[in-house]
């Protein structure tokens, strides 16, 4: 791992909307200490473990609470394996709370000097150990290519605590600067990796539970291995000014969990469900040439029997529109697994 500075920490101007505001600006990052309640953080962490481990992802000779990850279980988004676990910890509750708690809005409000809009979509995120026959990391990505819509914030925050060694988030410094980036076919957020040289210095840290990171949709990311034993679990949920354009795809479920009417079906409360609805939104249509120009980049790489390309194809069968892609995609699938069949099912 490259050599990295630590988080500069902004908690002493947390209340100082303006001050907040020039350092984000100026670092693309903002790094808080206690943002979230750590008992409400715990709740959810108990909460999920639960569900993890009902999914076979925890080790059963141990207990829930120590999150001892089962490697045999291994597995990463987009795999049909994860969103089949994923998509039951995603629709928690709790968990869509902690983003609309009335600390975080009143933070954003803050910065935007005016009422905060948190994204009706956002990550929940499950990292396995690295190990041998398991070696994932996201690796270097922007959001604004995945996101949309107008200037956007995200708040990383890890589900209790996360020392650099779990897989804390690493920030490359000033990046946001320099706008889009050109990416390459990967295996990380949306099936995107930079491949230009990152400006800017990267900075990490450990975090203790409640901590957040907050960054701006341009600002150069990646998650530090986890080298522990454990299963590293986190969310990370997208904020802006209630007046400024929204992506439509933003207003969706994450891809894989169902509908709204299928997330909330499992809650307890009708409170906070469709809040989104009370604001009067800007909604612009999302911008696919990015995901276009990664489907050609996978397509050619798949043909040649590349198999860094089966993460986006995965993800064109999950979530494109076009049948013909679909196609082409659930077949050069089932050609570069060897003719599994399991490579080409696809989560209802």
């Amino acid at each position: 791992m490259q050599k990295m500075e630590k988080f500069l920490d902004s908690t002493s101007i947390c209340n100082d909307g303006a001050a907040l505001k020039e350092r984000l600006n100026r670092d693309g990052y903002l790094f808080i200490r206690k943002l979230l309640p750590s008992e409400a953080i715990m709740r959810v962490r108990t909460r999920l473990l639960e569900k993890a481990a009902e999914g076979g992802w925890l080790n059963e000779n141990t207990p829930v609470e120590s999150a001892i990850a089962n490697q045999a279980a291994a597995c990463k988004d987009p795999e049909e394996g994860y969103i089949k676990v994923f998509r039951n910890l995603w629709a928690d509750e709790e968990l869509h709370r902690l983003r609309t708690h009335p600390k975080v809005l009143k933070f954003f409000e803050g910065i935007f000097e005016e009422p905060a809009l948190a994204h009706p979509s956002f990550v929940q995120r499950n990292i396995f150990p690295q190990r041998e026959g398991f070696d994932f990391t996201t690796q270097p990505h922007q959001d604004k290519v995945h996101i949309g819509g107008d200037t956007n914030y995200a708040m990383w925050v890890p589900i209790g605590d996360c020392p650099v060694e779990k897989g804390s988030l690493a920030i490359a410094t000033g990046s946001h600067r320099f706008g889009v980036l050109d990416t390459k076919v990967g295996s990380g957020a949306g099936g995107m990796d930079i491949s230009v040289p990152i400006p800017g210095q990267w900075v990490t840290g450990s975090f203790d539970v409640g901590d957040a990171l907050i960054f701006c949709d341009e600002t150069v990311h990646q998650a530090v291995p986890n080298q522990t034993n454990e299963l590293r679990q986190s969310f990370d949920a997208r904020y802006q000014p209630a007046t400024h354009a929204i992506c439509e795809y933003a207003l969706d479920p994450y891809a894989g969990c169902g509908s709204w009417e299928d997330v909330y079906s499992t809650w307890n409360s009708t409170d906070q469900q469709y809040y989104w609805k009370d604001f009067e939104l800007k909604t612009v249509p999302q911008d696919r040439s990015y995901y276009e120009a990664r489907d050609t980049m996978a397509f050619q790489m798949a043909e040649n029997g590349d198999t860094e390309a089966r993460d986006a194809l995965l993800r064109i069968v999950q979530r494109d529109n076009n049948p013909g892609k679909i196609k082409k995609a659930q077949q050069l699938l089932f050609e570069l697994d060897g003719g599994s069949e399991n490579s080409i099912s696809v989560p209802s």
